[in-house]
């Protein structure tokens, strides 16, 4: 496996309103500022950021070196913020993020290069609710996750829930325990899908353990029986479960799986991207898009499912190619 790190720190989860947006290109272009020297590229490409990507992008470095033994990759688990900043400075190739930039991260970039960094979609995640292996929860609404994690229950469920048996538990042995809460850190991957399906605001209900990564949700829900916590669909363990979830308005949960977010079919996924700097004129530097072309090949989107993340849908591979080679080498039928 390529080298991999982790150091950021737990922050509370929850209480974060309207955090996520975008500045329009043209709008970016009326400041008028010049296209400044790309980023140099060195033999190792790195790449930091939050750690929804962290695995997938590791199986993709191991893989291309199979095919190139010069080739080198660093992959860095840093937090989604420190990722598009050490994007912005040029000591990074790559930023690993599961949201869109945000209007000062924009700038700050636009700032230093002279226009704007690219976003590469080259995998899918979903927001899924983990607990114990043995709890017998046999699908969860939306709005009763709402209902567990806030106290003002913005999503509009009648009345807080506390017990399993809130959520329809009949066991004698579960009913009356009190569900356990586990919260995620502010700048992780996760934070940013809950936000994503989640945007009304937020009272976090308390108390609630916050863990600052996915191993540690995994040895906490292992070990905890009540356990309930928010995860990345890569975050599937196996001493875990993922609860099915109803899709807004049926009366039918869907398995949050590889498939069924691909297809669709779970409705609370996106897309994860990678943030590169790419000249307006020059492109990307040979390696770094030689890296990114296989990533979005077929036999990268299998490595995909094989970090445990869902591929991308055909059209949405088949437009993120074009970004990255100025050129849809594909029938036009692939996207349509």
């Amino acid at each position: 496996m390529q080298k991999t790190t982790n150091d950021w720190s737990p922050h509370i989860w929850f209480n974060l309103h309207n955090l996520f947006g975008f500045l329009s290109f043209g709008l970016l272009m009326i400041l008028g500022v010049g296209l400044r020297a790309q980023a140099p590229v060195g033999k190792t490409l790195v790449a930091t950021g939050g750690e929804c990507l962290m695995y997938a992008v590791s199986l993709w470095g191991d893989a291309y070196k199979s095919k190139d033994p010069s080739f080198s990759m660093e992959v860095r688990v840093s937090g989604e913020d420190k990722g598009l900043e050490d994007l912005t400075e040029g000591s990074v190739q790559m930023a690993m993020i599961a949201r869109d930039a945000v209007p000062d991260e924009l700038a700050a970039f636009r700032e230093k290069w002279g226009y704007l960094p690219t976003r590469i979609a080259v995998a899918m995640d979903a927001l899924v609710v983990a607990v114990n292996r043995e709890n017998p929860v046999k699908g969860i609404r939306i709005e009763q996750i709402d209902a567990i994690m806030t106290t003002n229950r913005g999503m509009g469920w009648p009345k807080d829930i506390l017990t399993w048996a809130d959520l329809g538990v009949v066991d004698p042995r579960w009913a009356q325990r009190k569900i356990v809460r586990y919260g995620r850190s502010l700048d992780s991957s996760v934070f940013g899908l809950i936000a994503h399906f989640f945007p009304h605001q937020m009272e976090t209900r308390m108390p609630i353990t916050i863990l600052p990564d996915g191993m540690a949700m995994a040895e906490a829900l292992a070990s905890d029986p009540d356990g309930f916590c928010m995860a990345n669909l890569v975050e599937d363990f196996s001493s875990l479960r993922t609860l099915p979830v109803y899709p807004s308005g049926t009366d039918y949960p869907v398995q949050p799986t590889p498939d069924s977010v691909s297809s669709g079919a779970y409705p609370y996924s996106r897309c994860l991207y990678l943030y590169v700097n790419k000249h307006p004129k020059k492109g990307l530097e040979p390696r770094l898009k030689a890296f990114l072309e296989f990533a979005l090949s077929p036999e990268g989107q299998k490595l995909v499912k094989a970090a445990g993340q869902a591929p991308l849908s055909r059209d949405i591979q088949y437009l993120n190619q074009f970004k990255v080679t100025d050129g849809l080498h594909t029938d036009a039928k692939g996207i349509r």
